[in-house]
């Protein structure tokens, strides 16, 4: 170590700062900063490291995100924040570590805060007018809120009696609400909440509508939420409604939604419907290029257009999926790494359809990117079709939740090498039931971590 010490001091100042710029702001800090020697404390306290500190971890496998260790977190809330504070512009955290945060500093620079993992009981602490929050409230330009909560409506409760006081926020320019899970409120909170932010210039809004409308048109986003943002010049959007159909005889087409989008700042828009069986259908409106990370829910009807950022996917469907739709699948999103499947319905299981199975099986399907794959509600065939190399090559393969049953069959009992290379990387495997492991098994899987 020392020796390592030694050669990393004899660099001059230039060569360190590029070092570390390739490093986590956090991570310089943590390790610079207070270890008694004051060229690094020095170097460490620049505002290069601390103008953007981001206290939140994310889950490579599940793109979950959750704080930083309690340890870390402490030593920055008692050594380290307190000397830089000044330098933030901007926070990255999760609700429950902003109190400790807030406290130990004025943060005079502060106007971004992204916030993860927000509840009500949260929510409505932070944001009162004699919180700590309001110091800095004020001053907060960009706002950005994500949101895994399973109960939406009660956070858009929270937000109308606290957050969207737009008075406590006169400041702010930019705002982002990203909610993945449903919500029943959406004209009743959500909407009066945007229609508060007169002065926005930017907006960002990914929610799921259930019960709600059948479809959000372009209309609706003019009469409903631009016509009050006059200074509006940036909406990104992903707006979802899922409901049951009253009746199943009347089917919404693409066209009829992109007929009310006339307005020229909705050129870019497109959209998706998805009937999952007589009665309930999910459509989908959303602003191009398609700037979020995540899609759920998703059936066979994939547009032509390409998801450049998106990461995590999940697949639901009644209807089976053939090898042709994984094909356009992985053109459609180049950077996959999470992929979750719902499907127990294979393809041409009826007689008249067998000559059309390997006919399908056109090409090998490369997911370059995938980490996760969460096979285990559904059909064996699916197990098949991912775990053999001749139809599917998943090379960075680490984590795999499937059934058990299904997978001792598509693997001989972990004897067969058709599925072998796409099983070898394999760190955590999830598996319903309870797994043996035979000698067969832990050779198959020899990445397993214990």
């Amino acid at each position: 170590m020392n020796e390592h010490n030694v050669h990393l001091l004899a660099l001059p100042n230039e060569i360190l700062f590029l070092i570390l710029k390739k490093l986590d702001n956090i991570d310089v800090l943590y390790s610079l900063l207070g270890i008694n020697n004051q060229r690094l404390d020095i170097i460490a306290q620049q505002q290069i490291f601390s103008n953007i500190l981001n206290f939140v971890s994310s889950s490579q496998s599940t793109d979950e995100h959750s704080s930083i260790p309690v340890s870390i977190l402490d030593r920055f809330c008692v050594d380290i924040l307190p000397r830089v504070h000044q330098n933030v512009i901007s926070l990255i955290v999760e609700f429950g570590s902003l109190e400790c945060i807030l406290r130990v500093g004025n943060y005079p620079n502060l106007t971004e805060l992204q916030l993860f993992n927000f509840n009500k009981a949260v929510i409505s602490r932070c944001f009162m007018d004699d919180s700590l929050f309001g110091h800095i409230g004020q001053q907060i330009i960009h706002l950005i809120l994500i949101s895994n909560e399973n109960d939406s409506s009660i956070i858009s409760e929270a937000y109308t009696e606290h957050v969207y006081a737009i008075d406590n926020l006169p400041n702010l320019k930019c705002f982002s609400l990203i909610c993945y899970n449903g919500t029943r409120l959406y004209r009743k909170q959500v909407l009066p909440l945007l229609r508060r932010m007169s002065y926005l210039e930017e907006l960002t809004l990914y929610i799921h509508i259930l019960d709600g409308p059948t479809f959000i048109s372009g209309t609706h986003i003019d009469d409903e939420i631009l016509r009050h943002m006059s200074r509006l010049h940036m909406f990104t959007f992903h707006m979802v409604c899922e409901k049951s159909i009253g009746n199943p005889t009347i089917r919404i087409s693409k066209s009829d939604i992109e007929r009310t989008f006339t307005n020229i700042k909705h050129r870019s828009v497109a959209c998706m419907i998805d009937y999952f069986d007589c009665i309930n259908m999910i459509s989908r409106v959303f602003s191009l290029p398609f700037k979020f990370d995540r899609l759920e829910h998703i059936g066979n009807n994939i547009p032509d257009i390409q998801f450049n950022f998106v990461s995590y996917l999940t697949l639901w469907d009644p209807k089976p999926y053939k090898h042709k739709f994984f094909v356009r699948l992985t053109r459609a999103f180049p950077i996959l790494r999470y992929l979750s499947i719902w499907n127990i319905e294979p393809p041409f299981f009826r007689r008249h359809e067998s000559d059309l199975y390997d006919a399908d099986w056109c090409s090998i399907v490369e997911f370059p990117h995938l980490i996760s794959l969460e096979i285990d509600r559904v059909s064996t065939y699916y197990v098949e079709h991912f775990l053999n190399e001749t139809t599917t090559h998943l090379p960075r393969l680490t984590k795999l939740k499937v059934d058990y049953k299904q997978l001792k069959l598509v693997t001989k009992n972990f004897t067969r090498d058709e599925t072998r290379r796409n099983c070898a990387q394999v760190k955590q495997l999830i598996a319903r039931y309870p797994m043996i492991n035979t000698k067969d098994f832990c050779s198959y899987f020899p990445s397993l971590l214990v």
